[in-house]
């Protein structure tokens, strides 16, 4: 059985990252509310993924639980100037979650638009499922608040 090389692995990470970067850094933006933050935490797990390892289905999730605990493990601290890029660089329809508090607004991204489960975004936040769900509720009930501010 012949393996394909290490630059056939490569290559197909590159596709991985090509096709997906811009919804990559979507999600570093609304985890983070800092577009300074976002690009350095992205670049970060770039730069420390094992690209030598053979990519399959899940090299996605693979990437996505990378930026999520480098980003949680991170602290949260935001910029003024990074907060204001990070409105501008974000596509208009998630803005509202940008004006969520912290750990509400990284548990709807986690579980919502990431696709976590509960269990797995307990994990990522040291927090019990429990907490997930309660913060879960407090981003649903604050982003249907703001969508009846702007309608």
């Amino acid at each position: 059985m012949i393996l394909p090389s290490k630059a056939v692995y490569q290559e197909t990470w590159k596709d991985v990252f090509q096709a997906n970067l811009s919804a990559l850094f979507q999600i570093a933006l609304l985890l983070t509310a800092d577009s300074h933050e976002a690009e350095a935490n992205l670049a970060t797990v770039i730069r420390k993924l094992d690209f030598s390892k053979e990519i399959d289905e899940d090299a996605l999730a693979v990437i996505h639980a990378a930026l999520a605990r480098k980003i949680i493990g991170g602290g949260g601290i935001t910029s003024l100037s990074g907060a204001a890029e990070a409105r501008s660089m974000l596509q208009p329809g998630l803005l509202p979650v940008l004006q969520l508090e912290r750990l509400p607004r990284v548990c709807f991204v986690l579980r919502m638009l990431v696709g976590f489960d509960t269990s797995t975004c307990a994990r990522m936040l040291g927090i019990d499922e429990g907490g997930v769900k309660v913060s879960l509720r407090v981003a649903v009930l604050q982003l249907h608040q703001c969508t009846k501010k702007t309608s």
